[in-house]
């Protein structure tokens, strides 16, 4: 399945990358049991670390952003540790791909923010 993750240390890219599909490969990206947040304006989801606050991860400033820009968590809530992006879910409930045209807009909201951190 092709995923986006984006990694809570700001000086690492978003990157694209294919993993087994399950739930056991997210596990593993995001370091613990995942919590599911629908970006749903975005048509895609995104796991964390469930209890990435009480395991004192860092704050993953682009993945807070991402979803408080979809109105997916509130605007006084943050995420923390790695996040991984998937697409919607298919017609089963079931994780899909991410689109190219959805990498592509993962890859912008990288840049931009990394412009705005760099005052350009």
């Amino acid at each position: 399945m092709k995923v986006a993750i984006i990694p809570a240390d700001n000086t690492k890219p978003i990157i694209v990358q294919n993993i087994d599909p399950g739930l056991g490969s997210l596990q593993h990206l995001v370091g613990g049991d995942v919590e599911l947040v629908g970006l749903r304006s975005l048509d895609m989801n995104m796991y964390l670390n469930e209890e990435g606050k009480l395991m004192s991860l860092p704050r993953n400033h682009r993945a807070t952003v991402l979803c408080q820009q979809s109105q997916a968590i509130r605007i006084d809530d943050y995420i923390c540790g790695d996040a991984v992006i998937v697409g919607p879910f298919d017609g089963e409930g079931g994780d899909t791909d991410l689109s190219d045209v959805q990498q592509r807009l993962l890859y912008r909201f990288d840049a931009q923010l990394l412009d705005l951190h760099e005052g350009k």
